[in-house]
């Protein structure tokens, strides 16, 4: 058999291949501001390729339906050919993360998916719908990953115009490979676009929302009391929770300050960081802010809320601000028949059934948080904060027994809470789990 080139490849793909990807690009709002967010970040997506793609074929070979296509006959899987198609897929997201859209690259993309139907070059090969669906969404969430964990500290602009291009890329890379799977009962027209007044149906939209929910546009404010003016002394502070809110007053040479205690890169508790001339170090990853305005000295773009603080009569107060409306049931009942409710659970409860192999959920215990995992069916609990950094486990990677912190990628073992790599060195704590008919426990 002939080495098929790569332009061959491209010319298997349909005709109008090109004019349907600009036509459905134009439908999800994919610019060519886009495609320039994507060419700037592209050496970012690059790095991270491999391991996406490394990532996703451990989750085909994961799921016996997809597994199949890479095993021999022995039942073993074959390396030599799963090999060979991480290097397509891999080439095939660099293309993409390149920027360039021409006809090319979409008749690339239709003969890629044409490739898994019976309608491609080998019809023993058929991956059906919903894996080629799954792909794409699983790179989705791959590269939004990838651009926050290398641009949100650095700079959080081109993140947010990155993300945004790829989201709407991959909408029309997924049209484009759907494409296959679907016989058109009606071909498509390619009408041009009509006029409209933006602003205008947004607006209709947002009064048509506020009607229905009885929003009152107002914006009442709370007193709050702190303390008497001589608890706090000068270069002092204190934090106070109103309601789920934390906030952090803080007394530094004559003047107040009030602050929001949630650190704007991971939510660290900001307010309770060594404070030195006048700059706010937050305790977790050691993000700076000026305490007189909250502004992140990396970007004064951004900045904690402030909340204005009043003294009188030798007491201070914080005003915090409370959004009224009048509150408004939203019922399904008209499109859905009443289901019969389920018993409430308590904070140290879940059910069995709705946490599936390889997820992992927060729960309490005594007022602790607690991570909960399922390990191929079997339930696991560990306390919630890495022991290195308090990072939260709970929003970490299963992989098999072992759980990966999202801040530092600590590792541990969730059936013993024995520590797998560092940087962390103590184990985390483990709890009993109990299955008792559809809900579980852990003590």
């Amino acid at each position: 058999m002939t080495q098929t080139s790569t332009q061959e490849r491209f010319k298997r793909g349909a005709a109008d291949a090109g004019r349907f990807f600009h036509y459905i690009a134009g439908f999800v709002d994919f610019t060519a501001d886009d495609a320039a967010a994507i060419r700037e970040s592209r050496f970012i997506i690059e790095k991270h390729i491999p391991s996406i793609v490394g990532d996703f074929y451990a989750q085909l070979l994961r799921f016996p339906a997809t597994r199949r296509h890479f095993l021999k006959k022995d039942g073993t899987v074959d390396q030599d050919y799963l090999q060979m198609r991480m290097q397509h897929q891999g080439n095939f997201w660099r293309r993409a993360a390149s920027g360039e859209y021409d006809d090319d690259f979409a008749r690339y993309v239709d003969y890629v998916g044409r490739a898994h139907t019976s309608h491609g070059a080998d019809p023993k090969i058929y991956i059906p719908e919903q894996y080629v669906i799954g792909m794409v969404g699983f790179v989705q969430q791959r590269v939004s990953e990838a651009l926050a964990a290398e641009l949100r500290a650095i700079d959080p602009d081109l993140e947010r115009r990155a993300a945004k291009a790829w989201n709407a890329l991959l909408m029309v890379v997924l049209e484009l490979l759907a494409r296959s799977y679907r016989s058109e009962t009606e071909a498509e027209a390619f009408e041009p676009g009509q006029a409209v007044d933006d602003e205008a149906v947004r607006q209709l939209s947002v009064d048509a929302y506020e009607r229905a929910l009885g929003i009152a546009r107002a914006i009442h404010y709370r007193e709050v009391l702190v303390a008497q003016a001589g608890d706090i002394p000068d270069g002092g502070r204190k934090i106070i929770r109103v309601d789920k809110l934390s906030i952090g007053v803080f007394h530094q040479q004559g003047e107040w300050v009030a602050l929001h205690n949630s650190c704007l890169h991971r939510g660290g508790p900001v307010c309770e960081g060594k404070l030195e001339a006048g700059t706010l170090t937050c305790p977790w990853h050691g993000y700076e802010y000026e305490l007189t305005s909250g502004e992140l000295l990396l970007d004064r773009s951004a900045a904690l809320p402030k909340y204005p603080v009043q003294v009188r009569d030798g007491a201070v107060y914080v005003r915090v601000p409370i959004l009224v409306r009048d509150e408004v049931s939203v019922s399904l009942d008209a499109f859905a028949p009443p289901a019969e409710a389920a018993p409430a659970l308590k904070a140290n409860e879940f059910r069995p059934a709705q946490l599936k192999p390889g997820q992992v959920t927060r729960l309490h215990v005594d007022g602790e948080p607690v991570a909960v995992y399922n390990v191929d069916g079997v339930f696991f609990a560990t306390h919630d904060h890495c022991t290195h950094a308090r990072g939260p486990l709970s929003e970490g990677r299963l992989d098999g027994k072992k759980i990966i912190c999202p801040w530092h990628d600590s590792c541990f073992d969730v059936t013993d809470g024995s520590v797998l790599c560092g940087p962390a060195r103590k184990p985390v704590k483990t709890y009993q789990v109990t299955v008792a008919g559809e809900i579980a426990r852990v003590e």
